[in-house]
């Protein structure tokens, strides 16, 4: 006769899994130039006349007309990687003409006006910005880079593949926070009348510098759903600890996207934020069951219960919006797919709740504590990600421009007899080198908060390490 099995060893449900991995998939920005409106060719006709220039503004054709085809795709036609190709290819194009631009700016001169026209993927109701400025064009291309990543890590998620999703998700943390903290700080300081307020909103300092937070926070998202895949019980007070830290990053997301990009945050699509309220306190529910098994299993088991009781409260719906709890799904809610998950794991913690209960009363006997001990909470969540650090080519050569009967060297000093225009030009820009005209070389940026890539310590606790060796693995791409 088969032994029924133990209830209060039920295995974590599906639907766990399913909605620790959910996310909100943005559009990818659009550019809105026609084939025929705009063309580097064309305007660089005159001084762009040198054959490496000829090449460069015509493989910048090429490449914007392939990124602009690939960010065209709508629905389940849109290729991610088409697009992190496409990005990828022509962002060292655009990046080399703008520095042939900066450090001979007497020379560039256009045939027609270069007008740069997006709309962006993140704002409700599809508004293009226009610019001239070439690193209007360079910004949008990196941030369209950044949301590729995004989508592609989504596409990952969908198939099953969380460990390659929170590999791009970590790409997109590190190009993100790149925008925030170089490029466009560094557009703002040297532009006249540009202001982030008039750009599309994945563009903006604030969101830049939030959107990293939550990339790293979804990227360990699909990390702890690659361990609940995994048949067998898993280390639960190691999930408990990096599912806190995935509400706590979110929770940070929140609070710098609030009070860093106030004017951006109304244009964003609110079913965005609803989505980011349900995680927050799933996450803080999953923490919380999953700190009750493994401290269930460790016998001590009123505080388990207790613990259990705290993570069903954050699966309620909740009264009021400055209040734990769920937001209210009815039939209109972007969530409502969700619903039917939610209730699932709702069951899920009830039954297991019950169970633990009914143990006690039989056969432990041990108090259950009205408040949780303080000596049994996490202190703070193991943040295992962190962003891979994203710059652009340093080493761009700029190319040389021209104006007619004349070559520029860039500091108005006449060619030498016998030495040919080239070498003239050559010998002039490595004199702005010397004098230090190009930008500094970049620097990677600290992270806010503690325990992202951190070295090992001496009495670092062994969750800590495991969620390190986890993190190696998934970037190794080795069997969990």
């Amino acid at each position: 006769m088969e032994v029924p099995p133990d209830p209060c060893l039920a295995p974590h449900p599906d639907s766990a899994i399913r909605l620790a991995s959910a996310v909100h998939r943005f559009p990818v920005p659009r550019i809105n130039n026609g084939l025929d409106d705009l063309s580097f060719e064309r305007a660089f006709r005159t001084t762009g006349s040198h054959p490496s220039t000829k090449a460069l503004a015509s493989q910048a054709d090429e490449a914007r007309i392939s990124l602009s085809r690939a960010l065209a795709g709508k629905g389940s036609n849109v290729s991610h990687q088409s697009i992190i190709n496409a990005a990828q290819t022509y962002i060292p194009l655009i990046h080399r003409i703008m520095l042939s631009c900066k450090f001979q700016p007497e020379a560039a001169r256009l045939d027609e006006r270069l007008v740069f026209d997006w709309t962006s993927g993140m704002e409700k109701d599809g508004k293009a910005f226009k610019s001239e400025a070439i690193m209007y064009e360079l910004v949008m291309t990196v941030s369209s880079l950044a949301l590729g990543r995004y989508g592609k890590a989504s596409e990952d998620s969908t198939s099953g593949d969380f460990a390659s999703a929170s590999r791009e998700l970590k790409q997109a943390a590190g190009i993100v926070a790149h925008l925030a903290e170089d490029q466009l700080p560094q557009w703002f300081a040297r532009g006249t009348n540009v202001e982030d307020t008039n750009l599309p909103s994945e563009v903006s300092v604030g969101v830049c510098d939030s959107f990293k937070f939550l990339f790293l926070a979804i990227g360990q998202q699909m990390a702890v759903a690659t361990v609940l895949v995994k048949p067998g019980v898993p280390n639960y007070a190691l999930l408990a600890k990096l599912t806190l830290a995935i509400a706590e990053y979110m929770e940070l997301f929140s609070n710098t996207i609030r009070s860093e990009a106030q004017v951006q945050m109304p244009r964003i699509d609110q079913n965005f934020f609803s989505l980011i309220t349900f995680q927050m306190n799933l996450q803080r529910a999953l923490s919380n069951y999953f700190l009750a098994r493994s401290i269930w299993a460790d016998n001590d088991y009123g505080v388990a219960i207790s613990f259990l009781r705290e993570a069903t409260s954050y699966l309620r719906t909740r009264s009021g919006s400055s209040t734990r709890g769920m937001p209210t799904i009815d039939a209109k809610s972007s969530l409502l797919p969700l619903k039917d998950d939610l209730n699932d794991l709702q069951k899920h913690m009830g039954d297991l709740l019950n169970a633990y209960q009914i143990d006690n009363s039989k056969v432990y006997f041990e108090k259950v504590p009205d408040t949780l001990p303080e000596e049994k909470k996490i202190a703070s969540g193991i943040m295992m990600m962190k962003a891979e650090a994203y710059e652009l080519d340093q080493d761009v050569e700029p190319a040389p421009l021209e104006v007619p009967q004349q070559r520029i060297s860039g500091v108005g000093k006449p060619t030498t007899p016998g030495e040919d225009s080239d070498a003239a030009l050559a010998r002039d820009l490595q004199k702005k080198l010397n004098q230090g005209w190009l930008p500094p070389p970049l620097e990677v940026p600290q992270q806010r908060m503690s325990g992202v890539g951190k070295p090992p310590t001496p009495g670092e606790d062994s969750d800590a390490a495991l969620a390190r060796e986890l993190q190696r693995k998934l970037d190794m791409g080795e069997e969990i």
